[in-house]
């Protein structure tokens, strides 16, 4: 009877701590390739003008995905002070579908401020269907002056 007792309480304890990924879904299914993640690895120290993003903190970092014609398809919130010790930085957009996964989107990172948002920089183009067509659903890009990275991750 202890016995029985003991092994109901382990097998208990066992759901309850570390089982419960057992009745939860593997994997969430998209209907079309879908952003889940915007990584920013990288990102310049100092504006183009040579100076600090803010004067006395590190730079309110947010990322917006844009198309050729400067759609906004999404939106992050704002990362407060962000050193570059504490890059990456992951936002997590809500239902970025790419419902035409021929468009060529971008990735625009801004600094913000009280007044205005300065435009850190832009890369890209990336398309579903070029992340698609890659061995993984990771695709991360640098732009032309190796100042900012950016991965941006597809489910689909």
């Amino acid at each position: 009877m202890h016995k029985n007792m003991l092994a109901l309480i382990l097998i208990g304890l066992y759901l309850l701590f570390v089982g419960c990924e057992l009745f939860e879904k593997d994997e969430i299914t998209y209907d079309y390739p879908t952003i889940t993640k915007i990584k920013i690895n990288k990102i310049p120290e100092l504006n183009d003008e040579g100076y600090a993003w803010d004067e006395f903190s590190p730079p309110d970092i947010y990322c917006i995905v844009i198309d050729d014609q400067e759609n906004i398809y999404y939106t992050s919130i704002t990362q407060q002070n962000v050193s570059n010790s504490e890059l990456p930085i992951t936002f997590k957009p809500e239902k970025l579908e790419l419902k035409d996964s021929e468009r060529e989107l971008y990735v625009r990172v801004y600094d913000e401020d009280l007044t205005s948002e300065d435009i850190i920089d832009t890369v890209g183009p990336f398309s579903a269907q070029m992340i698609m067509d890659d061995s993984s659903n990771v695709y991360t890009m640098e732009n032309y002056t190796w100042t900012l990275e950016v991965s941006v991750t597809l489910k689909w």
